[in-house]
């Protein structure tokens, strides 16, 4: 597979898993044994992906900090979904560069 079809699947990935997240905020994701299994096929599908990592890491740190009374749910939330957003950005511009480069 070529970087660029990785990144756009990749994309796709973070897109589809990740659509929902605020419309139902409330809900405790760490406390979800299938989302904690989705996580895992996905780190292991792409082990070199450093977005998918960084953000696999920065769940289990938030939901730690949620288990400890830390931070809420909301607030656990709201942290990850920024932080996927602006991955989500990146990748867009990643994108637009290599597009540029072929032309």
């Amino acid at each position: 597979m070529t970087t660029r079809n990785t990144y756009l699947v990749s994309l796709l990935i973070f897109a589809l898993l990740f659509a929902n997240l605020p419309a139902i905020a409330a809900e405790d994701y760490c406390s979800d044994p299938e989302s904690w299994e989705e996580w895992e096929e996905l780190i292991e599908k792409y082990p070199n992906d450093s977005d998918i990592q960084v953000l696999h890491a920065l769940r289990i740190g938030l939901c730690l900090k949620i288990e400890r009374g830390d931070l809420t749910v909301e607030q656990g939330t709201d942290i990850f979904e920024k932080a996927r957003k602006a991955i989500l950005e990146k990748k867009k511009a990643e994108n637009k560069i290599r597009a540029r480069v072929r032309l």
